[in-house]
């Protein structure tokens, strides 16, 4: 399950940067972005059974709408007895972005969550589910900060109704450092079916551009115990995260 805010951001910054294009005048741009990370946490639960993950995505965008859409894939891990043969999950989304006033930014769009072969084999569940969201950004100059809320009819592995708020916090500092928080809380219909209560996670983190590349360091957790993530998995603990990833 892709980590909502930070691959929101990625399709952002494709928008605004255009990093390729059709042609210097043309509206439409074209991006793409790989990672290493040693952890794939979603929402701070672990996706990879706290083992590292490779990720990567493409992104198109067309300014003269602000509309933008993509594709994103990374390897996973859920340690579940078979059948459960997913071992990628790809994430396609679509939507449209733009400025309010100025430095007040929006977007919405929608997210389709998919795991190939996760509903095969006898008793089953359907891992795939859809997304619907919204956010509101503001830059501060200083620093900027972004509130969101994202919706699901049925949430991960058919828990029901899914409500995510969140609030994202970016701080650049010199030499291309920043710092980043994030704070968000998930509610889940079927608790039971997911296998966790209702929960809060949070990340504060410090990034480093060098080149193409960006070098982050986070720490993540939520506030679930070992009891209650999962009938008495680590993989809601906090934990380091050490991610290099690039785009173009």
């Amino acid at each position: 399950m892709l980590k909502r805010s930070s691959f929101l951001l990625i399709a952002i910054a494709a928008l605004g940067n255009g990093t390729a294009s059709a042609g210097d005048d043309s509206p439409h741009s074209f991006s793409a972005n790989v990672a290493l990370t040693t952890d794939y946490r979603f929402r701070g639960i672990s996706q990879t059974s706290e083992d590292p993950a490779v990720q990567g995505g493409f992104d198109y965008s067309y300014a003269p709408y602000g509309f933008y859409a993509g594709v994103w894939a990374s390897s996973l891990d859920f340690n579940v007895p078979d059948p459960d043969p997913a071992d990628v999950e790809i994430d396609y989304y679509g939507g449209f972005t733009g400025e309010l006033t100025s430095g007040v930014s929006w977007d919405i769009g929608g997210l389709y969550y998919s795991y190939p072969g996760s509903d095969t084999g006898p008793g089953a569940a359907d891992y795939d589910y859809v997304e619907v969201y919204g956010s509101l950004g503001y830059d501060f100059g200083s620093f900027s900060a972004t509130v969101g809320l994202n919706f699901s009819p049925d949430y991960f592995f058919e828990s029901g109704d899914y409500y995510y708020t969140y609030g994202d916090v970016e701080v650049p500092l010199p030499n291309d450092f920043a710092i980043a928080g994030h704070l968000g809380r998930n509610e889940i219909d079927d608790n039971a079916q997911f296998g966790t209560p209702d929960y809060t996670d949070w990340k504060i983190g410090v990034s480093k551009s060098i080149g193409a590349f960006t070098f982050d360091l986070s720490y993540v957790d939520t506030d679930l115990s070992d009891g209650e993530c999962f009938g008495g998995s680590s993989f809601c603990d906090a934990t380091a995260i050490f991610t290099i990833s690039s785009s173009w």
